[in-house]
């Protein structure tokens, strides 16, 4: 070794070979290892097996249990973009009430000019008032649909001369009004208590302890009653005078017949 040379003259590079057979040694890092790729595709297996946590930021409803609902979260993107461009997100001047108008809701009922003024003073916006005049017509529709039935119930208890037991009821109450007897706010407080059978049967009996006359609700010859003339000559017997059992059972088939 000259004096010119260093401490490392003696070192050589490594033959390519070598440096192939050295890498090729290490088993750990080997990546056709079995165990390896098993391990690897098990936790991917796994990752795909478990549902994904919805951030708090991101809307529930539009989440499903696969994940984000993208379809749903465009269709209301764009629902709420046309309802922007219509100018339905503001309180409109005058709202549109063709919802009402096609659902028969007439223009001068009470409930209707209600919310009309509520929705005005609360600044409503035209979507708000539709969707809330929805909910006002089905509740209606069914308020409707209950009092019909109510009506036709309470028709058949008053049975087959219902019309008659109306009529006169209604003339006799009318007829309180032109005498200044009944006022008008105590006219409509009687067809509140006439509104049911048992009502009408109750101011009928007021009617016939003042005296006035009063249609039966049950009129027409009922199957196995006593005629007119059975009756009379059930009056004339002496057990009509002596047995007061008797004397009852006669007048309530009187009763029955013809009224008070």
């Amino acid at each position: 070794m000259s004096d010119t040379e260093g401490l490392l003259a003696e070192a050589k590079v490594e033959s390519g070979d070598n440096q192939q057979q050295e890498s090729q040694s290490i088993p750990h890092i080997d990546a056709k290892d079995e165990s390896l790729t098993s391990l690897v595709a098990d936790d991917a297996a796994k990752a795909d097996d478990e549902p994904l946590a919805r951030p708090d930021w991101y809307p529930e409803k539009f989440w499903s249990d696969d994940g984000p609902d993208i379809e749903n979260l465009v269709k209301s993107y764009s629902e709420l973009q046309k309802k922007f461009s219509q100018g339905k997100h503001k309180a409109p001047e005058a709202y549109d009430e063709k919802i009402f108008r096609d659902a028969d809701i007439p223009e001068d009922d009470g409930l209707l000019s209600t919310y009309r003024e509520w929705a005005k003073e609360n600044g409503i916006s035209q979507s708000s008032f539709e969707k809330l005049a929805e909910k006002f017509i089905e509740m209606s529709s069914s308020e409707k649909e209950r009092a019909k039935v109510s009506y036709e119930t309470e028709y058949k208890k008053l049975g087959p001369n219902a019309d008659v037991t109306i009529k006169s009821m209604t003339d006799w109450a009318q007829g309180l009004v032109r005498k200044g007897v009944w006022s008008a706010d105590d006219f409509e407080e009687f067809k509140i208590m006439g509104g049911t059978a048992q009502g009408i049967r109750a101011l009928q009996k007021i009617r016939s302890y003042y005296g006035d006359q009063s249609v039966p609700v049950d009129v027409g010859p009922t199957e196995g009653a006593p005629s007119r003339e059975e009756l009379v000559a059930m009056v004339g017997k002496p057990e009509y005078t002596s047995d007061p059992a008797y004397r009852m059972k006669v007048e309530r088939m009187f009763e029955k017949m013809y009224g008070q």
